[in-house]
């Protein structure tokens, strides 16, 4: 398989190919409960498929109204999906109930992105390391790769991910990281 590099390719076309990526990822979470995402956007609009993946992944379940006739109902049911993020650790910045019912399509593959990285990342383990531990020492690991200039005592810690992607594409010389290429 080719290396795409998102970050330079046409934005509709990434957009669709983080779409189908996170319909993707939502329909192998959603399995168990006989749920099936088409399209992320529609479907997530009613609250109840995501609450059933938030249901899914972290085991709990959550308050919801089944009939969901009117739009005010919806907004109920993200409003409690959202709550139960919140409650569950996780920091949502200028998401609202009101942007996924819209189909906002940036604001909902934020909210998808940062379900993966809450459920998906802080549950990877290895060996007896796990979660935001594993996290960190994966960030030590790369802060230990880059080096910025000439002088090896020169060296800038990467705090998150996107700055590990920005500090390796200076390392290498190249302001336009390809980010398929990252090993």
């Amino acid at each position: 398989m080719e290396a795409v590099d998102l970050k330079y390719s046409d934005p509709v076309q990434r957009d669709n190919i983080q779409k189908r990526t996170f319909t993707r990822w939502a329909n192998v979470q959603l399995k168990p409960s006989q749920v099936e995402v088409e399209d992320l956007y529609d479907d997530l609009k009613d609250g109840l498929k995501l609450i059933a993946l938030l249901e899914n992944l972290s085991k709990k379940p959550i308050k919801k109204t089944q009939r969901v006739k009117m739009n005010i109902h919806k907004l109920q049911n993200l409003e409690y999906a959202l709550r139960h993020l919140e409650k569950e650790g996780v920091k949502l910045v200028n998401i609202s109930n009101e942007d996924i019912l819209s189909g906002n399509h940036k604001l909902t593959l934020g909210l998808i992105w940062t379900i993966i990285c809450r459920y998906q990342f802080e549950n990877l383990s290895m060996g007896n390391v796990t979660g935001g531990k594993l996290k960190s020492l994966l960030l030590a690991k790369c802060n230990q790769s880059i080096m910025i200039g000439t002088s090896s005592s020169r060296i800038m810690h990467a705090k998150k991910a996107a700055t590990v992607w920005r500090m390796k594409g200076k390392r290498n010389g190249n302001h336009k990281p390809n980010l398929g290429s990252v090993s």
